[in-house]
Order: C-alpha cells, then structure tokens, then sequence
C-alpha cells in the first residue's frame, strides 16, 4: 500500500541506499525518493560446512520496492527491517518460522537501520526527526524518544550500534565522516576517528567492545576495534574491496560481500579472507548488505534476482 508521507528528504538517506533524491516536489505535493528496488535473502547457515555453507535459500521479501537492512531478534525468530514506498520508509518484521511480515511502524517520518533491544521490547532507529537515533516501544512504535535529547546533540546520523547494557552508543556522522562514542545515559561525547567510510559500526559478539571501518592515510580501508571505556583502537582486518557492509558471527568469524562472492575471516586466529559462496550461483545480484542471526544459523543478504 503506497502511503502518501512527506520526508525531509536529508542527504544521508541518499547514502543510506546509495541513491540521489529525484528533484524537489512542489510544496503542497509529497516529495518523491528513488529507493532502490532491494529484496532480503535468507539462507539456513552452517559455517562448519565448507563445501555448502548456504542452504534453503529463498527470496523473503519479494516484491518491486525497497527492503533492505535486516537486523535480527536477540531470539533468532525474526529480522526487523526497512521498508520503502514511493514516498518514505517505515519499520517492518519477518516471520522465520511462518514468513508472515508484519509492519511496526507508521508514522509520517522515515525510519532506517532498526535494531531491537536486548529483551526485544524496544527498536532503536536511525529517523529524519529531529536528533538522529531514536528509540521507541513495540508497543507505541510510532512515538519513539530522542536517544540524545538530553545533551541536544542534534548531528545527522546515517549508522550506530547501540550497547542497551552500558547506553554507549558508536555512530557514523556526516559530518566530516566521522565515528562518534557516546553514552546515552552519561551524555559524554568522544569522536573515536575521521575518514570512516558510511558503514554500520557493530558490538562485536560477546564483548562490549565496537568495530568499525576507517580509511587510513594510505587509502587502505580497515576493520577496527573500538573499547569504549579506555578508548584504545585496534586493526582487525583490511576490506578488499568496494563493499564496506559486513556482520559477526557468534564465532568470531566476519563476513562480508565483495562482487556477489561471500568471504569469510576469523580476524583473531590470523585467518584472512576465505570464499564461502558465490551469490551469482544462488541468483542474486548486485549483493552487498548482510545480517547474521544470534544463534549464527540464518544469514540474511541484501541483494536483487539474478534470473
């Protein structure tokens, strides 16, 4: 159902989906985006297959439209993720066990990169309202709370991972394309590094520890660590390639997209990038985003059909 909703139309949803907003509506008229037409795949995951690591892969989406950044439940039962009409996008969820997709927002703003808390109760997202992140109830989706409210820190955000254990917060800004640590309760402030590429910082599994990706002086583009409570950085691993989207594994294991072929690293056994599978042989095309589900047994990719 197309719903006719107006968007501020602020830059960083155009980096967000990699696409230019189309030109300006007149002002009694809704503007027009042009969302890119994405689906999510979902496979069945076993790293400890090398010879088929994918299986039961199907389309969950399917449909002519915007899908894309999928983030799991803590339970493994479903994934959140961005839904776009003509016009804006809104919070929907995935069913695993039955494919049911079920909308849990509505609202006349935008919203990106869902991620639920640690108890699922709440979704943290990514909004053209005013401040950035914002954080709100399943049960009254559409009437989220400013995460930074109370230090007015009012900077565009395109990614963040939220600790909903310690409050930190590490996100991507645009301003200068820079990685911000703060802390929601605190409301301390830390800019961790500049010429950080657009890519979705992570809590690194069972840590509280960050990674993120930065391009260095020398134009290699690496994953990083982040421990937010001395501030220390350390290098995990280079990214060979365009693709800066990428997802842990509850092993340790990194995954990430590079040409529609699926590589894996274990960054802390010294194991560099392995091929895992080549997604043009699954029918997709154009992949790039992906998510790993908690219990490590479902991989969600963002892509398009390969006919």
């Amino acid at each position: 159902m197309i719903k006719l909703k107006i968007s501020i139309g602020l830059c960083v949803f155009a980096m967000l989906i990699g696409q230019a907003y189309g030109q300006s509506a007149p002002p009694s008229e809704p503007k027009k985006v042009d969302f890119p037409h994405t689906d999510i795949f979902l496979f069945d995951l076993d790293l400890t297959n090398s010879q088929q690591p994918l299986s039961q892969g199907k389309n969950a989406t399917q449909r002519q439209g915007y899908d894309n950044q999928p983030y799991f439940t803590p339970d493994s039962q479903s994934f959140l993720f961005s839904r776009g009409d003509d016009y804006q996008t809104d919070v929907y969820e995935y069913a695993l066990g039955t494919g049911e997709i079920t909308q849990i927002t509505d609202s006349p703003a935008t919203e990106f990169s869902p991620t639920p808390s640690n108890n699922n109760q709440k979704i943290a997202f990514v909004s053209d309202r005013n401040g950035g992140i914002w954080l709100a109830d399943r049960a009254d989706a559409n009437h989220p709370k400013w995460l930074l409210e109370s230090i007015d820190n009012r900077e565009p955000v395109g990614y963040f991972a939220l600790n909903h254990d310690s409050k930190d917060l590490l996100y991507w800004s645009r301003y200068g394309y820079a990685m911000i640590l703060a802390n929601v309760q605190t409301g301390s402030y830390h800019y961790v590094s500049g010429n950080t590429p657009p890519a979705t910082p992570h809590i690194i599994p069972n840590t509280n520890r960050f990674s993120f990706v930065h391009r260095q002086g020398n134009g290699q583009v690496w994953i990083k660590e982040l421990d937010p409570n001395s501030k220390a950085i350390r290098p995990l691993i280079m990214v060979n390639g365009p693709n800066h989207n990428y997802a842990w594994a509850p092993d340790g294991s990194i995954l990430m997209i590079q040409n529609d072929v699926l590589y894996r690293a274990l960054p802390e056994q010294g194991q560099q990038w392995i091929t895992l599978a080549d997604l043009n042989a699954l029918r997709i095309k154009q992949a790039n985003r992906i998510a790993i589900s908690p219990d490590g047994k479902k991989l969600a990719v963002v892509g398009q059909s390969a006919k």
